[in-house]
């Protein structure tokens, strides 16, 4: 941003990697023209935007079950910096871990065009106030790199919530079908970004299977739960001792996978977790997969979040005071608000998930059961994107949590109705 750019914006086909695959030392540059490394400064920049803003999110409140899409925030947050100049451009992509990538929005446009041919939706829209002045090269390099077409707002509160809401139950399917309550008094422009992602597992769990079984919140209670499971499921899975997590990657059909990380401990701090948790070797950290007992709860997850405090905590206070916004309009802008909306839905034959947003290893075992708190991400492998990442802390917020001594009986009940190998 700033810079010159010679990157080509519709340079296609390509491949991200998030590390060198193939030994020869060199990394396959995402676009012709740009730096060699740059595919894997992206995914590197996004990983740690990722990891920033699920422990500020977590700070304050870590025992609530989270989802976040990250690649749904920094592409909203990005498009954005295509408007801001000066410290405020810095700041932002600053924020994102994106500001040492060259041809940035080059980049984040060919992704877009790349994760549309796989099981992920991306759209955008630019909603503007009636008769605002805005500046036409923001209005082409959004369409260009964003795909955001720009809308006009009517004037009538009522009329413009009603179509925004519809276009986001649009984006995602369906997925979220309120997005906003109601519109700031003051709104001259809205950015948003919306992504829907359904995956298919490779290897489907049996419906047949699938029952009542315990979650252990703590060391003291549990909740019910619906759970999936599996005697021989194909399964990559390893324990990494020196974090005393288990980590399991379970595929979907394409290039995305759904990478569990499961403290041994009941009560954990994701920060302590996730702050020195080697990313960018799990591709060769993963072995060969092996038939596992598995069990996976059933869930559907909903969060909502505003991230004013978020991003102001992660150095963007001046967004929502004086940012320097004068490559959108001439006018005094601000932001007023940026809201974040994601869904996830475990079930026996996929993820289907939605956002929007203004070593040593040791040898696996017999079972890996996710039948405690845990943290996910959602990555497409290829690209070595995040596209969600969360914990779950109760799959089933909804039920009364009870003590572990009042259901000892009802466990060994449902084992025993679960024949398990030897």
């Amino acid at each position: 941003a700033g810079r010159q750019c010679s990157c080509s914006p519709t340079a296609l086909p390509f491949s991200f990697l998030p590390q060198d695959l193939k030994g020869d030392g060199e990394v396959a540059s995402a676009v012709p023209g740009a730096l060699p490394d740059a595919n894997q400064r992206l995914a590197s920049g996004l990983m740690k935007f990722s990891i920033d803003l699920l422990r500020e999110v977590q700070q304050e409140n870590d025992r609530s079950n989270v989802i976040l899409s990250p690649l749904s925030i920094a592409l909203a947050l990005s498009h954005l910096a295509l408007g801001a100049a000066n410290q405020t451009e810095k700041h932002l992509l600053e924020a994102i871990h994106l500001e040492s990538v060259p041809c940035l929005h080059h980049l984040l446009s060919a992704l877009r065009r790349r994760l549309a041919e796989a099981t992920l939706s991306l759209a955008s829209r630019v909603y503007l106030q009636k008769g605002l002045e805005v500046k036409e090269k923001f209005l082409e390099d959004s369409e260009k790199f964003y795909g955001a077409k720009p809308v006009s707002l009517s004037g009538s509160s009522e009329d413009d919530l009603e179509a925004i809401n519809q276009w986001v139950k649009e984006a995602t399917n369906g997925q979220i079908p309120t997005f906003l309550q109601q519109l700031p008094g003051n709104t001259v422009m809205l950015l948003l970004n919306a992504i829907h992602f359904h995956g298919f597992w490779r290897n489907k769990f049996d419906a047949a299977f699938t029952s009542p079984d315990i979650f252990h919140l703590d060391d003291d209670f549990v909740v019910s739960v619906e759970m999936m499971k599996a005697q021989r499921y194909s399964l990559s899975w390893f324990t990494l001792e020196s974090h005393d997590v288990q980590v399991a990657k379970f595929p979907f059909k394409g290039n995305v996978s759904f990478v569990v990380i499961v403290p041994h401990q009941y009560s954990w701090n994701a920060t302590h977790v996730l702050e020195s948790f080697p990313y960018r070797q799990l591709c060769t950290l993963f072995p060969e997969e092996v038939p596992t007992t598995v069990k996976m709860p059933k869930m559907k997850l909903d969060y909502q979040l505003e991230l004013s405090n978020i991003l102001s905590q992660m150095g963007l206070q001046e967004l929502f005071t004086n940012p320097n916004l004068q490559k959108i309009s001439d006018e005094s802008l601000f932001v007023s608000s940026i809201q974040h909306q994601s869904s996830l839905e475990l079930k026996e034959d996929g993820v289907e998930g939605s956002a929007a947003t203004s070593v040593v290893i040791s040898r696996s075992l017999s079972a890996f059961n996710l039948d405690r708190p845990f943290l996910f991400i959602i990555f497409e492998e290829e690209l070595g994107i995040p596209l969600f990442i969360g914990s779950v802390q109760n799959p089933n917020p909804n039920a009364a949590p009870q003590l572990k001594e009042l259901r000892r009986s009802a466990a060994a009940k449902d084992d025993k109705g679960y024949p398990m190998p030897k």
